[in-house]
C-alpha cells in the first residue's frame, strides 16, 4: 500500500468517477485504476461498486476512506511541519462551534496571525457532530466545541476547558424579553439548529429543559441547518431558540437580539478542544492551540482544567 495508491482512491472518491479522477491527478486512467485495484487486492475485497450514476463506496469503501483520508492529511502535515523549517510558514484547520468561536477564536486570533502572518488558517464552522467527522476523516487539526460531561469518545482527545453558557435567544422587543422562568415561555414557538446526533445539540437541550420541569414538549416549529439561518429567522419573528449566552452581546447581534433571564439552569456542557489520539499536529497547530488554552484559563480561572 502506497501513499499513491491512498490519493488514487480518495481522488475517485471525491470527484465521483474515474475519469474525472484522472485529469484531476494529471494521470492516464489505466494507471489510476490499477492503483485502486492494487489497493483492493492488498485489503481482500472491493471498495468500489462502478453504476449508471457513477462509483458507490462498497462496505468496506465505507470504512476505509476515512482512514485513508486520515493518513494522507497526517503525510501533507509532516511535509509542511519540516518545510516549515526552511520557510516559516504553515497551515492550521480548525473546526468551531459558536461559543468558541465568539469567545476564544476572535479574540486570539489577531494576536495568533500577527506573531504567524505566514501561517494560514482554516475555519470550519458548523455543528459538533459535523466537526467531529471532519476530524475523524483528518480534514481538520483540531475542534473546539460544547460537550457534555458524559462524552468520552474513545478514539479522540478531549480537553475541556471552561463550562458552557447557554440562554435563550429572542429579538430585542419580544413580548416576553422580561420572563423570569421557563414556564412563562411554554406556549412560545421554538427554532433549532437540526439535532447533531452524537450529543444533542440545541433541541436536546431544549427538551431537556422542558423535561426537568414537567413542561412536556417544547413547541419546535423549524429547524435549520446552521445557527446563521436561525438567529435571522429569531431576530425577525417571536421564535425562540437556545444558544451561546454571548451571542447578543457580539458586535453583529447587539442591536437585534437579547437573552431571556430565565433563572432555571440548562444541562451543563463544557467548551471542549478535541484532537484524534496519536495524531502528530504541526508545531504551529501546537503554537496556536497552546494559545487558545491560555486564554480560556485566563477568561475562565475557576472551571478551566
Amino acid at each position: 500500500m502506497t501513499l499513491t495508491h491512498l490519493r488514487a482512491f480518495c481522488s475517485v472518491v471525491d470527484m465521483g468517477s474515474f475519469r474525472a479522477a484522472a485529469r484531476a491527478l494529471n494521470i492516464a486512467q489505466s494507471t489510476l485504476t490499477q492503483s485502486v485495484q492494487a489497493l483492493e487486492r492488498e485489503l481482500g475485497g472491493p471498495l468500489l461498486h462502478r453504476t449508471n450514476q457513477g462509483i458507490r463506496l462498497s462496505d468496506s469503501g465505507q470504512r476505509f476512506i476515512a482512514h485513508a483520508r486520515a493518513i494522507l492529511m497526517d503525510c501533507d502535515r509532516a511535509v509542511a511541519d519540516v518545510r516549515a523549517l526552511v520557510e516559516p510558514q504553515g497551515h492550521v484547520a480548525l473546526g468551531v462551534t459558536s461559543e468558541p468561536l465568539a469567545e476564544l477564536l476572535v479574540p486570539v486570533f489577531e494576536s495568533f496571525t500577527s506573531q504567524h502572518p505566514q501561517t494560514r488558517l482554516e475555519v470550519t464552522s458548523g455543528s459538533t457532530k459535523i466537526l467531529i467527522e471532519k476530524l475523524r476523516e483528518g480534514r481538520l487539526d483540531f475542534a473546539l466545541c460544547a460537550l457534555p460531561a458524559h462524552v468520552d469518545e474513545i478514539d479522540l482527545s478531549i480537553q475541556r476547558l471552561h463550562a458552557s453558557r447557554a440562554g435563550v435567544i429572542a429579538r430585542k422587543d419580544h413580548p416576553l424579553r422580561d420572563a423570569r422562568s421557563v414556564r412563562d415561555l411554554t406556549q412560545c414557538k421554538w427554532i433549532s439548529v437540526r439535532r447533531d446526533g452524537l450529543v444533542g445539540g440545541t433541541e436536546g437541550r431544549l427538551i431537556e429543559l422542558f423535561r426537568a420541569h414537567g413542561l412536556g414538549m417544547p413547541k419546535i416549529g423549524i429547524t435549520t441547518e446552521s445557527l446563521l439561518e436561525t438567529l435571522h429567522i429569531v431576530a425577525e419573528t417571536d421564535y425562540l431558540t437556545i444558544e451561546p449566552a454571548i451571542i447578543p452581546s457580539l458586535k453583529l447581534f447587539s442591536s437585534s437580539l437579547v437573552k431571556i433571564p430565565i433563572e432555571e439552569r440548562l444541562s451543563h456542557r463544557d467548551v471542549a478542544l478535541i484532537t484524534r489520539k496519536n495524531a502528530t499536529l504541526t508545531s504551529v497547530a501546537q503554537v496556536f492551540i497552546g494559545m487558545l488554552v491560555s486564554y480560556s484559563r485566563l477568561v475562565h480561572p475557576r472551571t478551566a482544567d
